[in-house]
């Protein structure tokens, strides 16, 4: 019994010395692939949607009175989004009014012209048969008159003609005027009339229904910094609320600073959302901003806004705001030389990489992994290694 106890502690001793030379020892530099990957957070968005804002109203802001939940399923047509209509309520009944009382006087113009065009043009008929009278006395021979007669006659002619040429002008300058009276009158009419109907408008509009099938989001308040709520003033051209096309989703994800110039446009990558981690979706990055911005959760920061496609959406599943990993390859490159990192001292200037018997040699080297790094110079393939003690 002794003996068998002997015997297995040495072989116990064997196996440890032998992973011990395996850990320290079992490193090379062997020719591969290697791909780099750099990790980003980010959330789902819709590639299209329909914006729900504040439409244009008579006065610049307003405030919300009803709205639909976050989320609510909703249906073409469908009652959405209630703003306060008081205001425009009041002002209808006003315009009404004035538009019943610019009528009235639209009307008593017109009866008034009808009345003073009647007598002017009556005024110029009696002065055309005076004058008609008087050319025919006045026609009568001298040789048939006393002097005195016929000059009175004459006279009479002139006096007939000079007032039948006054009611005359007067007719034409009055029709001028009362067209003119009319035309103010009507003008009146027609901007109540436009009043009143921009008051309807202004109501129907505070009324908004669904332009089609979908889910709402209610947008976030741009100083709150939360979701819009019943009674937040709004105003005019402010977005409320959307209903995304789920069939066609893709990703909005932070680029720190500190890693600009990693990520390109057209690099592949593969997302997974943190509500079903087994589902994946490839795609590429389709746009990086130019100008970092401060991250609104954490103003101290500065990210890149970067778009990544998706090779398809899954509207089931798929809302707005979903948060998302996404993996971006950043490097691809086919039969290079790879090191293990654990023989790698990368904190000197040039990196060292450390021999199996124990010499260290400079490299160069490419790229890095966190498993692995792309020697350029300074290795060769097949060559042994030995892993370097860690920094204290």
């Amino acid at each position: 019994m002794r003996r068998a106890a002997s015997h297995a502690l040495a072989l116990f001793a064997l196996a440890v010395m032998a992973c011990s030379l395996g850990r320290g020892n079992g490193l090379s530099v062997r020719r591969g692939d290697f791909e780099a990957h750099l990790l980003l957070t980010g959330e789902l968005e819709a590639v299209r949607s329909d914006d729900i804002s504040v439409p244009k109203l008579p006065q610049w802001q307003t405030s919300i009175r009803w709205m639909e939940r976050d989320g609510a399923q909703v249906k073409k047509g469908q009652r959405i989004l209630e703003l306060d209509n008081l205001t425009f309520v009041g002002d209808l009944e006003d315009n009404r009014l004035a538009a019943v009382k610019a009528a009235d006087e639209l009307a008593r113009q017109v009866s008034d012209n009808a009345v003073q065009l009647e007598e002017k043009s009556l005024a110029v008929e009696q002065a055309k048969n005076v004058v008609e009278k008087a050319r025919i006395d006045a026609a009568i021979p001298p040789e048939l008159l006393a002097r005195r007669d016929y000059a009175e006659r004459q006279l009479a002619l002139e006096k007939a003609s000079a007032d039948y040429e006054k009611a005359s002008n007067d007719l034409e300058a009055y029709k001028k005027s009362a067209d003119a009276d009319l035309a103010v009158k009507g003008i009146a009419f027609a901007k109540a009339q436009r009043e009143v109907k921009t008051a309807e408008d202004s109501i129907g509009s505070t009324l908004i229904r669904a332009p089609r099938n979908g889910v709402i989001e209610v947008a976030e308040h741009p100083w709150e910094g939360r979701k819009f709520q019943v009674g937040d003033a709004v105003f005019v051209g402010l977005k409320i609320m959307s209903i995304p096309d789920l069939s066609a989703m893709r990703v909005v994800a932070d680029l720190s600073d500190v890693d600009e110039g990693k990520v390109r446009v057209g690099m592949t990558a593969t997302c997974r959302l943190d509500a079903f981690p087994d589902l994946s979706f490839a795609g590429h990055v389709l746009e990086v901003s130019p100008i970092a911005r401060e991250v609104r959760k954490s103003p101290q920061r500065r990210a890149f806004r970067a778009r990544v496609s998706l090779d398809r959406s899954l509207p089931d599943i798929m809302r707005s705001g979903l948060s998302v990993k996404v993996q971006i390859q950043t490097v691809k490159l086919a039969a290079v030389l790879l090191a293990p990192r654990g023989a790698l001292r990368l904190d000197s200037d040039p990196p060292r990489a450390r021999l199996r018997n124990g010499r260290e040699v400079n490299v160069r080297l490419g790229p890095c992994s966190e498993q692995e790094c792309v020697v350029e110079e300074g290795l060769k393939e097949g060559q042994r290694l030995s892993a370097v003690e860690a920094p204290e």
